[in-house]
């Protein structure tokens, strides 16, 4: 695996070379997802994408952050959910529509 670069060096790539320093993190992304197990891993890469997606509107490194932890939050919030209300969390379900039905 990729080892991660000191603190002095990250902040030096972050201020003289944003480029690089994104793709570093999308090896070490990968990297790990690689090596999670593999029912985990279309989940995560589905994540990682829309992670990407939506870092990608933002304007400044503060704004990147922020928004970066509230999607993170969003996350450990439901996975919360998920384990001390199993039961609601079951409950919850969609509908599910044909595109293909014509309407009468």
């Amino acid at each position: 695996m990729t080892q991660l670069p000191n603190f002095d060096s990250l902040k030096w790539l972050a201020e003289n070379e944003p480029d690089e320093l994104e793709e570093l993190q999308r090896k070490l992304c990968n990297e790990a997802i690689e090596h999670c197990p593999e029912a985990n891993k279309k989940q995560l890469i589905s994540m990682q994408h829309h992670l990407e997606q939506q870092l990608s509107r933002c304007s400044n490194p503060y704004h990147r952050c922020y928004l970066a932890m509230s999607i993170m939050n969003e996350k450990f919030l439901a996975l919360n959910t998920i384990i001390n209300n199993p039961i609601e969390f079951r409950q919850n379900s969609a509908e599910i529509l044909d595109l293909n039905a014509k309407k009468l």
